[in-house]
């Protein structure tokens, strides 16, 4: 089956539409009942063209009973046939009148009235006083039962138009009220299903505004408010994403900074080896033998060797370039990380390093490393009494994981800020002191490579960092 699509225009455009069919069936009923109205005038006519022909048919009946004129006759007759006339076409509409009048006997006294007033003028000059007074006592009689029955009807003609008029006008005062409330109730429900979606946005904008990217949510079905959230959701993803690499970027240059005094710490000591070695030299450059010139020709290569190592892997972190995964040793990793950050490590902390050679894993080096040093670099700032770094590895063959543990002996964590650790800017350090960036980054790059990271701290006795990475089939398949 189809189904309607939802949607404001789609409201507003049905709520027109009923609204304008409720106006033209209400406005269509009142027609009708004008019409109604207009017919009942019409007929109204009729009923007092009946009723004043019934008035003048008596009057002629006077005048000619008092002046015995032959026209009188003809006149009264004329309006005796007329009321009959009348009655005769509109018996049916007479009829449905609510009076107490019977019809038929109105229409049969006019009749019997026709017959004695043309018996009377035939027997004008040939009856006695006595036949003649008689006669006329039953015209009379006739004829104001006529007048009674015809003006019976003229009233319960008039009072059915003004209760017609009365119900009309009721009628026309419900329908508007009718037409206001309806009015009122589908504005009222276009306005709440336009201006709750709306309000939601404000709401959801103004966390924005707050610095909260969650993703909007607005209940509503109607395509625009849907399209509309749809674009906030995109905009609010694009933003956080921007927002991250920002965080990250920062974090980075934060990382190069510690790292460009650990990297000149340790060029120190090959550049002073590499002087040494010349001044030696030099000094016995004529008495010195071949081979302890070699000898020393060598400890400056390998000096220089170590230099460039350091200054490589330096560059390596600093070097902006899209992630790109690679197979590499973890111990690799841990120490070219833990060189990268000597220079921070005070003489009162021990870092042990207990990794296989044999455990590989496919990831960024650069970003991975990021990750390990900012946990070091933790690490370093719970323990400002001095204590034990350890970073081990293991492999979970069966699981396909590698796992990856930084343990510290600082004064550890309670479990509600354990929670918390990994939430951005999130820090229990002293104002200027910490960002709260860097396990929140650490959490970012483990999820870039298909991990994840995890916290057990005990409080007073240290806190371990796990990271798990995946194993990938093709180090497996190479192990």
């Amino acid at each position: 089956m189809f189904r309607f699509a939802t949607s404001i225009q789609n409201k507003v455009r049905f709520g027109y539409y009923f609204c304008l069919v409720l106006i033209i069936a209400v406005s269509l009923l009142n027609y009708l009942n004008l019409k109604r109205i207009e017919r009942k005038t019409a007929f109204n006519f009729i009923i007092s063209e009946f009723f004043d022909a019934t008035l003048e048919m008596r009057r002629f009946e006077k005048n000619y009973f008092l002046y015995r004129g032959k026209e009188d006759f003809e006149e009264n007759l004329r309006f005796t046939e007329k009321a009959e006339e009348i009655i005769r076409k509109n018996l049916e509409d007479i009829k449905k009148l609510q009076i107490k009048t019977d019809v038929y006997a109105l229409q049969s006294n006019i009749q019997v009235y026709k017959s004695l007033i043309r018996k009377y003028f035939e027997m004008d000059r040939n009856r006695s006083p006595i036949e003649g007074y008689e006669l006329e006592s039953r015209i009379r009689n006739t004829g104001k039962k006529i007048v009674d029955a015809t003006e019976a009807i003229s009233i319960a003609e008039r009072k059915y138009i003004q209760s017609l008029l009365t119900s009309s006008m009721r009628y026309l005062v419900a329908s508007i009220i009718f037409l206001v409330i309806v009015g009122l109730v589908v504005g009222q429900y276009l306005s709440r299903m336009v201006v709750s979606p709306l309000k939601q946005l404000e709401e959801g904008v103004q966390k924005i505004i707050d610095g909260k990217f969650d993703s909007l949510s607005i209940q509503s079905s109607d395509r625009e408010i849907v399209s509309l959230c749809n674009a906030f959701s995109r905009m609010l993803k694009e933003l956080e994403l921007r927002q991250m690499r920002f965080i990250m970027h920062s974090e980075k240059l934060a990382c190069l900074g510690t790292m460009v005094s650990g990297v000149a710490h340790q060029l120190n000591n090959p550049l002073s080896n590499i002087f040494s070695s010349c001044q030696i030299l030099n000094e016995e450059i004529e008495d010195a033998d071949i081979a302890y010139k070699r000898e020393l020709m060598r400890h400056i290569e390998k000096e220089v060797e170590r230099a460039k190592t350091m200054v490589k892997s330096f560059l390596e972190f600093s070097r902006k370039r899209e992630f790109k995964s690679k197979p590499m040793p973890v111990k690799g990793l841990v120490e070219d990380t833990i060189m990268l950050v000597q220079g921070d490590i005070p003489a009162n902390v021990e870092v042990r390093v207990d990794v296989p050679d044999t455990i590989w894993i496919m990831a960024d080096k650069q970003r991975l490393e990021q990750a390990v040093l900012n946990i070091i670099k933790n690490a370093i700032d719970a323990m400002p009494e001095g204590g034990m770094i350890n970073i081990s590895s293991v492999e979970d063959i069966d699981n396909k994981l590698v796992e990856i543990r930084i343990r510290d002996t600082g004064m550890g964590m309670d479990p509600e800020v354990s929670r918390k650790i990994f939430d951005p800017f999130f820090t229990t350090k002293d104002e200027g002191k910490g960002s709260g960036l860097g396990l929140f980054v650490a959490k970012e790059i483990a999820e870039e490579h298909e991990g994840s990271i995890s916290v057990n701290s005990v409080e007073g006795e240290g806190t371990t960092f796990i990271i798990k990475l995946p194993l990938k089939e093709a180090i497996c398949q190479e192990e």
